[in-house]
C-alpha cells in the first residue's frame, strides 16, 4: 500500500504550480511529495481504517478501527499544516483541529467515553485560533498545544485512556494512539520550527524526521506486540529520512 501512496504522491506532486519545481531546478519539490504521500495516507485511513490496517497486517475490532480512523485524522491535519500559508498556520491550525474533533467525535461512542473532553477542547481550540488570528496569542500557545498532547500520545497512550474515560482499549488502540500522537509531534515540530526562524523547507526536513522516528517506535516496539510486519513502517521511516535529507540539500 505505501508503494501505491508514493505514486499517488508522486502524481500530485507534478500537477503543482511550476513556482515550486523552479526553486529547485526543476527537482521534484519534497514539500510536495511529502504532503502528497502523508494525505493520501490520511485520506485512506479515514475513509477505510480496516483496509488500511489490514495493509500493514493488522486485524483489528471496532475500537482498533476507530482508533486508527482517528490517527488517519492527523496525518490529514500535518498535511493540512504543510499546505496552509506559514504566516497563519498557527491560528488555521486550532481551527482545523475544532473540526476534526467535531468529525471525529462519533468514535468517543465506539470507545464509550464521555463527551465533556472533546466538548471542552472544541472551546478551547476556537478561542486559541481566534486569539492568535488577531495577534493578542502568542503563536507558542497553539504549538505547545500540538507538542503537549503529541508527547503525551505518543509516549504514554495508557494515559491518554486514563485521562479521557476510553474503556477496553486493546494493543490495536494503545498502538494507534502512540501513532497519532507522532502524528501530532510532526505538526508541534513543523510549527514550532517556523517561530524559529526557520525556513519552511528546514522546519518540513525536522518533522518528517519526527515522522520517521515515530515509524521506527512503531517497527521496533508495536509491530511485534500486534504480530504485524515491520516492513511498511521501516518504508515509511526511509521515506521520511529520504525527503528530509532532500529538504536540506
Amino acid at each position: 500500500m505505501y508503494k501505491l501512496l508514493l505514486v499517488l504522491a508522486s502524481a500530485q506532486a507534478l500537477k503543482r504550480p511550476q513556482r515550486a519545481l523552479a526553486v529547485r531546478g526543476g527537482e521534484i519539490d519534497p514539500i510536495t511529495v511529502g504532503k502528497g504521500v502523508v494525505l493520501a495516507s490520511g485520506l485512506y485511513g479515514a475513509f477505510d481504517p480496516k483496509g488500511n490496517l489490514d495493509k500493514y497486517g493488522i486485524k483489528a475490532e471496532a475500537k482498533g478501527q476507530a482508533a486508527g480512523r482517528c490517527t488517519a485524522w492527523m496525518q490529514i491535519m500535518f498535511a493540512a499544516a504543510l499546505n496552509l500559508d506559514p504566516e497563519s498556520v498557527h491560528a488555521q491550525m486550532m481551527y482545523h483541529m475544532l473540526a476534526v474533533m467535531v468529525i471525529t467525535e462519533p468514535m468517543s461512542e465506539v470507545f464509550g467515553a464521555p463527551k465533556a473532553p472533546s466538548v471542552i477542547w472544541m472551546a478551547i481550540l476556537g478561542a486559541v485560533g481566534y486569539k492568535t488570528l488577531d495577534g493578542s496569542l502568542n503563536k507558542w500557545v497553539a504549538t505547545a498545544i500540538f507538542l503537549a498532547n503529541g508527547a503525551q500520545a505518543f509516549l504514554a497512550p495508557d494515559s491518554i485512556c486514563d485521562m479521557y474515560g476510553i474503556k477496553g482499549a486493546n494493543k490495536i488502540v494503545k498502538a494507534m494512539f502512540s501513532l497519532m500522537g507522532g502524528q501530532m509531534l510532526c505538526t508541534g515540530t513543523y510549527l514550532g520550527a517556523l517561530l524559529m526562524d526557520k525556513s519552511q523547507s528546514e522546519a518540513f526536513a525536522y518533522a518528517m524526521a519526527v515522522n520517521g522516528l515515530a515509524a521506527v517506535k512503531f517497527a521496533l516496539q508495536d509491530a511485534d506486540d500486534l504480530k504485524a510486519p515491520k516492513s511498511g513502517p521501516l518504508a515509511w521511516a526511509a521515506l521520511s529520512a529520504g525527503l528530509a535529507y532532500k529538504a536540506l540539500n
